[in-house]
């Protein structure tokens, strides 16, 4: 039986980025994945995903936020790949809608450099957005898009070669305490380690115990639009946007307002991205994924027909995504309460951005280290807590 300082149980966003960081400072760690990532089945596919520091999610984020875009310019020089471009990021709704105070919040205590738009100008500058006269926006200047199957192809090279071992198509089905650390079994063979971190995205549930009862996987419909103008929703021309919209009977509660977003097209010829970010539907991760349906089409063409009129009527290719939700909504992040040498983390569907600090962060949890960033707000305790 083999026996390492660490096995990480999922290699996807926060999996691969933790062995990189691992294997980097000389640990020894066991990488195993269901599949072979970067692929379609989980979370960290589709091409783009929007990053930003001015988070509208809290200021808990923000030292994450800071962190992370420089680890992404230091990686991209380590890896010599393209991964991070940069670009405006619109955060759109009322102006005393939670989206809005959230980024301004962020943005102020950040000292992030951002401008205050109201509807007249957002329509101004970039005319395919229709956001209705009581609408403003909040604009971080410097954002960016990074590429999630460029990224997670690097951090999985850069592990290997600072000596992890990745097992890949090789399934976990448990794990249990033993003298010494955790076995993990597998459907072919056992494995020892120290530590584990379950970084299973939507299939980290049936292995974290209770735990896993806090999490619930999501399915997201994601649509790629072909525009009428190549150019004018090019990257570099056409902001991310992220669209917070009160819905009838609006309370103030988050809960209450319908959120979307959209993301410029990344190549000549390129098509825009939309995806709506809540009221998402259960997904049951170990069943094959479901085409996207007409009525999910149309959902979206009614949103693009109000917010942005000239992509409502293109061609629409849609495929599906998942989200690992936790109560709250934050992520999940650190020891379980029932066994300190099991780690979890779930990423509640905004987490991607974050991915080399996660590593970071992780391997100096696995390590029996402190982190620079105080990470206890993701805490697994805080629901024991409320119990």
């Amino acid at each position: 039986m083999h026996h390492y300082d660490v096995i990480v149980v999922g290699l996807g966003t926060a999996g691969s980025a933790t062995c990189m960081t691992l294997a980097q400072r000389g640990v020894s760690v066991l990488g195993i994945d269901a599949f072979h990532p970067p692929h379609p089945l989980g979370s960290h596919h589709g091409e783009t995903r929007s990053i930003r520091r001015a988070y509208l999610e809290g200021t808990a984020y923000l030292p994450m936020a800071l962190r992370a875009w420089d680890l992404w310019r230091r990686l991209e020089k380590d890896a010599g790949e393209r991964l991070l471009v940069t670009t405006g990021n619109l955060t759109i709704g009322p102006p005393d809608g939670p989206a809005i105070s959230g980024f301004l919040a962020s943005a102020r205590a950040g000292g992030i450099p951002h401008d205050w738009l109201t509807a007249a100008d957002i329509r101004k500058r970039w005319p395919p957005l229709a956001p209705p006269g009581h609408f403003a926006a909040g604009l971080e200047i410097e954002a960016g898009i990074v590429f999630p199957e460029t990224c997670i192809r690097v951090f999985l090279t850069m592990a290997e070669t600072a000596g992890a071992t990745l097992q890949f198509d090789e399934r976990v089905t448990g794990w249990a305490a033993v003298p010494g650390g955790i076995e993990v079994r597998t459907a072919s063979g056992r494995y020892t380690a120290g530590r584990v971190l379950i970084a299973a995205g939507a299939r980290a549930g049936r292995l974290l115990g209770p735990a896993g009862a806090l999490l619930t996987p999501k399915r997201i419909p994601v649509h790629w639009i072909t525009p009428p103008d190549a150019t004018a929703y090019q990257l570099g021309r056409f902001p991310v946007n992220f669209w917070q919209v009160p819905m009838a009977g609006n309370t103030g509660n988050p809960a209450a307002y319908r959120e979307f977003y959209a993301l410029p097209a990344v190549k000549p010829g390129g098509r825009v991205k939309a995806a709506f970010h809540n009221r998402l539907a259960d997904v049951d991760p170990e069943l094959p994924p479901l085409p996207v349906s007409t009525a999910e089409e149309t959902a979206m063409r009614a949103v693009l027909e109000r917010f942005l009129p000239p992509l409502s009527d293109r061609p629409i290719h849609s495929d599906t995504c998942m989200y690992t939700l936790t109560p709250d909504d934050h992520f999940l992040l650190g020891p379980l309460p029932q066994n300190g040498n099991v780690f979890a983390v779930a990423l509640a569907g905004h987490g991607f951005k974050f991915a080399p600090v996660l590593g970071e962060i992780l391997a100096d949890l696995l390590e029996g280290l402190i982190p620079a960033i105080d990470v206890d707000f993701f805490s697994p305790v805080r629901f024991v807590r409320r119990e």
